[in-house]
């Protein structure tokens, strides 16, 4: 629950180099020696010389500038040819490099960029700058076909800081997004992808603040999708990563707030401080991370008394039907869950103990 890497240097929102577990990257010791690198080019580097073809790498000069987004075995990366943007695909179950998709005539530092691979790992939404737009802030979010590698539909975003994340319930078909409807710059929207239609709305997600930039670091669901999370961080004591002493700083306020998945009213608000930088320090530093069966939830919390961490697990709400209760109960009996599929068990029980999609 802590990391020392610094976000879009070391780590990405997505991909935390001290917790990840898709690659076996060895953190302690450089991949080249005549090298000094940071651990976030030492993880492009590891997929660029091992998951990226050598005739792609060397003759047509493509380069990994980070891991945009993965879902069980597919990787999707952020790459560079010629000084533009593009991304591609790999499967590390089958060690194949899949192809790329998304090609864009300029190049987008890893600040601007977020991506998502849909629950059934199907489509790839990509929140991306606009080049067709003359507005230099102006976003799109692009809906990308892993299978065929071609845009389906994108939308303009009328906030650039816009979060989004895919319901696990549903296949590939809804979204929660954050400042989605125009003139709504403190709202959570439930969104249908086909049509970029909004199902509901909830126009106060924070109650200390008219906009959610740039306070707003994340949003996600819960492991069963009754739930939905969105953390905000206080940035207003600017960067501390230059004290070395980091007790001496003031203590960043961190909220988490608790809304319902199906009609996104506010739930809860959990608030406590963590001793860290609100600008660089990597999410994994004041995330709060959740049990096996989705059921707990633990946050790591600073008071200003004392130079110890602390501690503290919260039950989360039990929504859903009873089906749903007791697919809780059942996984609370198994402490590693890989034991589930070994279950003797019909296969649709066993992707439903392991939180597959639902619904189309």
């Amino acid at each position: 629950m802590s990391c020392n890497g610094v976000v879009f240097k070391d780590c990405s929102p997505t991909f935390c180099i001290s917790r990840q577990g898709i690659i076996n990257l060895n953190k302690s010791h450089s991949l080249f020696s005549f090298r000094r690198r940071n651990k976030f080019t030492k993880m492009a580097e590891h997929f660029e010389y091992n998951h990226i073809p050598a005739q792609l790498s060397s003759i047509q000069n493509f380069h990994v500038k980070s891991v945009l987004c993965y879902h069980e075995s597919t990787v999707v990366l952020h790459l560079v040819r010629n000084m533009m943007t593009q991304f591609g695909v790999i499967d590390l179950e089958t060690n194949k490099f899949l192809g790329v998709f998304g090609k864009k005539n300029v190049e987008f530092v890893n600040e601007a960029l977020r991506g998502e691979i849909s629950p059934d790992g199907t489509v790839c939404l990509i929140k991306i700058p606009s080049i067709k737009s003359d507005n230099n802030s102006a976003f799109v979010f692009q809906l990308f076909c892993l299978k065929k590698r071609e845009l389906i539909r994108e939308v303009t975003l009328p906030f650039h800081h816009s979060l989004f994340a895919f319901d696990p319930r549903f296949s590939s078909s809804r979204i929660a997004a954050t400042s989605f409807l125009r003139g709504e710059d403190n709202s959570l929207s439930l969104v249908q992808l086909d049509s970029w239609s909004v199902l509901r709305t909830n126009p106060r997600v924070d109650d200390m603040h008219s906009s959610l930039n740039p306070h707003l670091k994340d949003i996600f669901f819960a492991k069963d999708g009754y739930l939905i999370f969105a953390i905000m961080v206080s940035s207003g004591a600017g960067c501390c990563c230059r004290e070395k002493r980091a007790r001496r700083m003031q203590p960043v306020d961190v909220c988490v707030y608790i809304f319902n998945a199906d009609t996104t009213q506010t739930l809860h608000c959990i608030q406590y401080n963590r001793f860290i930088c609100a600008i660089h320090s990597c999410p994994v530093n004041y995330l709060p991370i959740f049990s096996n069966c989705g059921s707990r939830m633990a946050i790591v919390l600073n008071d200003k008394e004392t130079q110890y961490d602390h501690l503290q697990i919260y039950k989360l709400p039990t929504a859903g039907s009873l089906q749903n209760r007791c697919r809780i109960r059942i996984l609370q009996q198994f402490q590693y869950p890989d034991i589930i599929q070994r279950l003797p068990l019909p296969t649709r029980l066993i992707q439903y103990l392991q939180f597959q999609p639902e619904f189309a």
